[in-house]
C-alpha cells in the first residue's frame, strides 16, 4: 500500500512525458524541445501555488482543479498566440518558452515568500512521488491508456511533419488540424504527469532522444521506445529516491536527472 502508488504514478508519468515530449520533438523538428518549453507544467506549477496561498491547506479536489486551471489557460494562451501563424511550431515554442519564463519567476517569488503552505510544495515541485495516493495511481494509468489509445491515429502526422510544411502540404496533411491535435495530447498528458509527479522536465527531452539513438527512428516505435525509457528512468529514480537515504528521501525528478544524464551522455559518446 506504501510502494505500489508511487510506483504506479512514476511509471505513468515517466511514460507519459516521454510521449508528451516525443510528440513535440516531431512536431517541431526540434530535438531539444520538451514538454516544459510549452509552459503548461509551469502553469499547472502556478495554479498549485496561487490556490495554496489562497486556501492555506487545500483538499485534494481543490488542487487538482486549480493545477488543471493553471495548464489549460497556459495552453489557451499559447494556441492564441501561435493562432495567426497557423500553429506554426516556432511560434508555439517561442510563446511557450516566454510564458515558462514568466511562471518560472513568479514562482520563485512566491517560493521564497516564506509561506509556510508554499514550502511545503517545494519538494512537490523537485518531481517528489511521496504524497501520490492509490486514486492518483490510477488516474495516471487511466490517462496513460487512454493517451496510447490516440497514438494510432497520429503517426502517420508524426511521420510527415519533420520532412517540414511544403512536403507535409505536397502530401495532404492538414498542418493546422495536425498539430493542433497533437499539441492538444501533450498538453493533456503533460498536465496529468505534472500534477501527479510535479514539474518534472527532464525525463520528456532524454527519454524520446535514448529511443532514437539506440535506432527507434520512424514514429510509432520511437514513441512505445521513449514511453518504456521514461516510464523506467522514472521507477528507477523514484526508488533510488527512497532507499538511498532512507529514512530520509530525494525528489524523483532530481535522481531522474542524476540518472539519465549520465546515460545520455554515454550512448552520445557510442554514436
Amino acid at each position: 500500500p506504501w510502494r505500489l502508488p508511487r510506483i504506479a504514478a512514476s511509471l505513468a508519468a515517466g511514460a507519459m512525458l516521454a510521449i508528451a515530449g516525443t510528440l513535440l520533438q516531431r512536431l517541431t523538428g526540434n530535438p531539444l524541445a520538451s514538454p516544459e518549453v510549452l509552459g503548461i507544467s509551469s502553469g499547472a506549477a502556478l495554479g498549485l501555488v496561487a490556490v495554496t496561498i489562497v486556501l492555506g491547506t487545500p483538499d485534494r479536489t481543490a488542487l487538482l482543479g486549480a493545477g488543471s486551471l493553471g495548464a489549460l489557460a497556459t495552453l489557451l494562451a499559447i494556441l492564441s498566440l501561435g493562432r495567426r501563424a497557423d500553429t506554426a511550431p516556432e511560434q508555439m515554442l517561442l510563446a511557450g518558452i516566454g510564458l515558462t519564463t514568466g511562471f518560472g519567476a513568479l514562482l520563485t517569488i512566491l517560493m521564497i515568500s516564506g509561506d509556510p503552505s508554499v514550502v511545503m510544495l517545494l519538494g512537490w515541485t523537485a518531481g517528489s512521488t511521496a504524497r501520490v495516493a492509490p486514486e492518483d495511481a490510477v488516474a495516471a494509468l487511466a490517462i496513460l491508456a487512454l493517451g496510447a489509445a490516440c497514438l494510432p491515429g497520429l503517426t502517420r502526422w508524426l511521420d510527415l511533419l519533420p520532412l517540414g510544411a511544403p512536403t507535409g502540404r505536397s502530401l495532404g496533411l492538414d498542418l493546422r488540424r495536425s498539430r493542433l491535435a497533437i499539441l492538444v495530447l501533450a498538453a493533456i498528458l503533460t498536465t496529468a504527469a505534472t500534477l501527479v509527479a510535479g514539474p518534472l522536465s527532464f525525463v520528456g527531452l532524454v527519454a524520446p532522444q535514448v529511443a532514437r539513438l539506440t535506432g527507434l527512428t520512424r514514429a510509432a516505435p520511437q514513441l512505445a521506445g521513449a514511453a518504456i525509457v521514461g516510464a523506467l528512468i522514472m521507477v528507477a529514480a523514484d526508488f533510488v529516491g527512497r532507499m538511498a537515504f532512507f529514512p530520509y528521501q530525494l525528489p524523483a525528478g532530481l535522481v531522474a536527472t542524476l540518472v539519465g544524464g549520465p546515460f545520455l551522455m554515454w550512448l552520445l559518446a557510442r554514436r
